[in-house]
């Protein structure tokens, strides 16, 4: 029970983890909508386009009619700037502090498989010293806890030759699998600070975005429904 706490405590909420932040900070919309600034500075800026940019047209309103939407038309291109440059930050703050773990495998199990298949006795070695080193946080309960009773410390493939992989595998396959996972929970983990930050600026930026899209939608609604 202790261990099972232990575990609770060592992990984040799960839309902060990596491969969850991923899912934010780096889709096919993330990566368009990230070119938006770029052009997006030269129409905001652009005197004669803000001063077009009413909408009303859309909505089929006249020039003397009073203005169905909340928002005005400049500040709805301000809303589409500084959100997509919050998507953008997202993006940016991803690609950099990302794990390279994830960019070959989506989950714990793929990357236990693709550990077994493509790893060396070298590469394997110097995994098993991370997860055992003292600064490492024990993240999954299937490898700490062995029979109700805590793992020890013993590493169990660093003494294998390079040529010696597949009697590794052998004797201790199920240890390598487990520990695959543990390390790769771990690096899922990492740089919380950057996590949350591409978290946060990812959501706020979606949602600066959304507003105008949601202020057209009601205008040109309510246009269709009640003329």
């Amino acid at each position: 029970m202790e261990m099972l706490v232990l575990e609770i405590t060592n992990l984040d909420w799960k839309v902060l983890r990596w491969e969850n932040v991923r899912s934010i900070a780096n889709n096919d919309f993330t990566r368009v909508v990230s070119l938006i600034p770029i052009v997006g500075y030269l129409i905001l800026f652009n005197d004669e386009i803000a001063g077009i940019a009413s909408f009303n047209t859309l909505a089929g309103v006249g020039e003397g009619d009073a203005s169905p939407f909340v928002l005005g038309g400049l500040a709805k291109l301000r809303f589409v700037f500084f959100g997509s440059l919050l998507v953008l930050f997202s993006y940016a703050i991803y690609r950099i502090f990302r794990p390279n773990e994830l960019e070959s495998s989506n989950n714990d199990l793929d990357f236990s498989n693709l550990v077994k298949q493509r790893y060396s006795v070298v590469e394997l070695a110097e995994i098993e010293a991370e997860v055992y080193s003292e600064s490492w946080t024990e993240r999954t309960e299937a490898f700490w806890v062995v029979l109700g009773s805590p793992r020890s410390r013993k590493a169990l493939v660093s003494g294998y030759r390079f040529d010696a992989r597949d009697r590794m595998f052998s004797t201790h396959g199920d240890y390598i699998s487990f520990l695959a996972r543990e390390y790769w929970s771990g690096m899922m983990h990492t740089y919380r600070l950057a996590r949350i930050s591409s978290v946060v600026s990812g959501i706020v930026g979606y949602c600066l975005l959304a507003l105008p899209t949601m202020d057209v939608a009601q205008a040109v609604l309510l246009q269709l429904l009640f003329g």
